[in-house]
């Protein structure tokens, strides 16, 4: 596993590049998307490139919104719904990044909210899983031993629903995996569970 060098990264962000530079002269100018993929090769060439994939994709994104494209034909999703989502790689801190699945909360048009599913924290020391914070929720059965749906999303190790990291995504950012395609959606204990929480949080 490799890294995205920052320093690099920021550089790119901060120092405009020479066709940018060079409408207002009368010599022909580099066009944008050469830009583009100038600056690509500049991260890619590097060592250390890691979700060099989930960057490309946020590029990809802003290109087409520049280029005023229309999102392609997207599904209909529906609450409760859990599909695989690159939510970017350039956050900050604490905030959700790299692929996760999300459980759909809600959808409009070309957009949905969504709530990642991550792993539970783990004490070597204790033996046992906790919560990290009071916006976490565990996934849990009533019935664990009950028979599975066919269509049914059941978390195979201990996960919790972030729900500070609910987010607004553009459903261009979903992973058209096998996940996707299977349709899964999660158990009704998760929903009610994500929706108390969610009330408790706004009562508070």
């Amino acid at each position: 596993m490799v890294y995205i060098n920052r320093d690099d990264h920021m550089s790119l962000l901060n120092d405009k590049p020479n066709c940018y530079n060079n409408r207002n002269e009368e010599e022909p100018f580099i066009t944008d998307i050469e830009c583009v993929i100038s600056e690509y090769k500049t991260v890619v060439a590097g060592s250390n490139a890691e979700f060099t994939s989930t960057w490309l994709l946020e590029k990809d994104i802003w290109i087409q919104g520049e280029k005023g494209a229309l999102a392609e034909e997207v599904d209909t999703l529906y609450r409760g719904r859990v599909v695989n989502v690159n939510p970017g790689a350039a956050r900050l801190g604490r905030e959700q990044r790299f692929i996760h699945p999300y459980i759909v909360l809600a959808e409009h048009k070309e957009t949905f909210i969504g709530v990642p599913i991550t792993n539970m924290a783990y004490s070597k020391r204790d033996k046992k899983h906790y919560l990290r914070n009071p916006f976490e929720v565990e996934l849990v059965m009533r019935d664990p031993e009950s028979k599975k749906p066919y269509r049914e999303f059941r978390c195979r190790k201990p996960s919790v629903a972030d729900i500070r990291n609910i987010s607004g995504l553009d459903k261009r950012r979903i992973i058209k995996d096998t996940l996707y395609t299977e349709r899964k959606n999660v158990p009704v204990e998760y929903i009610e569970d994500i929706s108390a929480k969610i009330r408790d949080i706004i009562a508070f």
